[in-house]
């Protein structure tokens, strides 16, 4: 397909609007418009959103199902292949979860929504930082209980258990660790102030301690720690003193403030997770939770385990499910390393393999690594986010052009 029919195209996008779908996506809050009995999720207006730009994608004539140029071809492809794994799933007699395959859809028409998507950079940069402003405001509240949270199961209180750990505007206090982490990685590629950087550095790690999310803030530092050590345009001076600063404020953090969710960081024995895994998904002889060294530490762990266990007995149950997974028969996973072997198989696992040969290698850790304990994209919220990190960094080329 041409260039110029292409921009023939994206001048009929101009008819959706877009922005108005960009920006309520990113900052509306997890409220079900209309319930769905029997479901615990009900139509959302991301639902209705989405929806809407269907309808009008497909009613003019011009668009295509797929062209040369299509920003997120790796996703498509991928995306096609779990079709296909779940249509073997249900000829096996794997009985699949409507909910997901509706979830599936959803996300590939945002896949077509970022692919005509045209706004300029500076302004996703500026709406990314307002976000994380407000996110940081509120989960600062939430924090010390001024105000509560609004989940999957509506508003909750401040003094409600679910409240404990921050959420902010994103839904779930996972999702804010992820989301955070994310934006940093969007912003750090299109912003030229250091100092900007290294601001929003310290934002995102206090976000991911107010959200007490352990693994995602491991996941983040790791990551930060490649794009730090070989970032050559950051003189070896300017290295030695944001690293003296940040030595400060972490120390100070640790000890004087945070100290229940460092604790839970630095206690944890990677040794023990390690057998704790080895009898849990290898031998099934997971100890019970009365018998764990520390339930404080290790507890939520062991229920992953616990869990995980579960998943990979039924999956090596036979080979068809081993090359093809077993589809998206199951809502949560607590991981998206098992969701991928699980739902998709080895020849799945290869696939993604080799779609992510591109990625960056920051990237790469950071999904990897914050991927082995959460289920990241059972959250349309870290889905949406991700696509505008990739959208950025395809575009980033020409942000001072426009």
């Amino acid at each position: 397909m041409s260039n110029e029919l292409l921009e023939n195209e994206k001048k009929n996008f101009i008819l959706f609007p877009s922005l108005f779908f960009f920006v309520t996506i990113m900052f509306i809050p997890k409220l079900d418009i209309l319930p769905i009995f029997g479901y615990w999720q009900g139509i959302r207006i991301e639902d209705i959103l989405i929806l809407s730009f269907l309808i009008v994608y497909i009613s003019n004539s011009k668009n295509s199902i797929y062209h040369s140029n299509f920003l997120f071809k790796n996703f498509l492809f991928f995306f096609i292949y779990i079709i296909l794994s779940n249509l073997i799933a249900i000829l096996s007699g794997i009985e699949i979860k409507i909910l997901m395959i509706i979830r599936l859809f959803e996300y590939v028409v945002l896949l077509y929504f970022f692919d005509n998507f045209e706004i300029k950079i500076t302004y996703i940069k500026k709406i990314l930082y307002i976000y994380i402003s407000l996110n940081f405001f509120i989960a600062v509240l939430q924090y010390f209980k001024i105000v509560g949270s609004i989940s999957s199961l509506g508003y909750l209180n401040p003094s409600d258990i679910l409240s404990l750990r921050s959420m902010g505007l994103t839904g779930g206090s996972w999702e804010l660790g992820a989301i955070a982490s994310i934006i940093f990685f969007t912003i750090y590629e299109i912003e030229k102030n250091y100092l900007k950087i290294f601001l929003m550095f310290l934002i995102v790690n206090l976000l991911l301690v107010l959200a007490a999310s352990r693994g995602n803030f491991a996941a983040f530092n790791c990551a930060c720690i490649i794009l730090f050590l070989y970032n050559n345009k950051i003189l070896i001076i300017y290295k030695v003193l944001l690293l003296f600063v940040f030595s400060f404020f972490f120390l100070f953090l640790k000890n004087y403030i945070f100290l229940d969710f460092f604790d839970k960081i630095f206690l944890v024995d990677l040794n023990y997770l390690l057998y704790l895994l080895e009898e849990g998904l290898i031998n099934n002889n997971l100890p019970s939770r009365e018998n764990l060294e520390n339930s404080k530490v290790y507890l939520s762990f062991w229920y992953r385990v616990k869990d995980w266990s579960m998943f990979i007995n039924e999956v090596t149950s036979s080979n068809i499910n081993i090359l093809f997974g077993l589809g998206l028969k199951h809502l949560y996973y607590d991981s998206l390393l098992i969701r991928s072997f699980v739902s998709t198989g080895l020849i799945g696992v290869i696939f993604i393999l080799f779609l992510t040969l591109r990625l960056k290698i920051y990237l790469l850790v950071f999904f990897l690594l914050s991927g082995a304990f959460l289920d990241l994209f059972i959250s349309m919220k870290i889905f949406f986010f991700t696509l505008i990190m990739l959208y950025v960094h395809s575009k980033k080329d020409i942000i001072y052009k426009k």
